[in-house]
């Protein structure tokens, strides 16, 4: 993936070195219980990292999504939603609104 130039598609981060990906599975309780080990996890991992991959976030605000890009992208992927969705008919997902 780092053969790929990072203005060439919306992913990002293709210099990282490493990936890292945690998840939770089961029924509400049971997610709810592990959120205070994973929170601790991404604590302590929060000054080593930078940069997310948007399909890897179960929810994201508009801040999460931002940073999900280089402010370059973010502004390129809004421009082209403004283009071909002005009205944000597409957010459902993690949206970029149109610039």
């Amino acid at each position: 993936m780092a053969r790929v130039p990072e203005q060439a598609t919306a992913f990002a981060h293709r210099q990282a070195e490493l990936m890292v990906v945690t998840t939770t599975a089961g029924p509400p309780p049971v997610v709810e219980a592990a959120r205070p080990a994973l929170d601790a996890l991404w604590a302590r991992l929060a000054p080593h990292v930078g940069g997310a991959y948007a399909n890897f976030l179960a929810t994201a605000g508009e801040d999460d999504v931002a940073a999900v890009y280089p402010a370059a992208t973010h502004r390129r992927l809004a421009a082209i939603k403004r283009r071909y969705d002005p009205r944000n008919l597409f957010a459902g997902n993690h949206n970029v609104r149109p610039q």
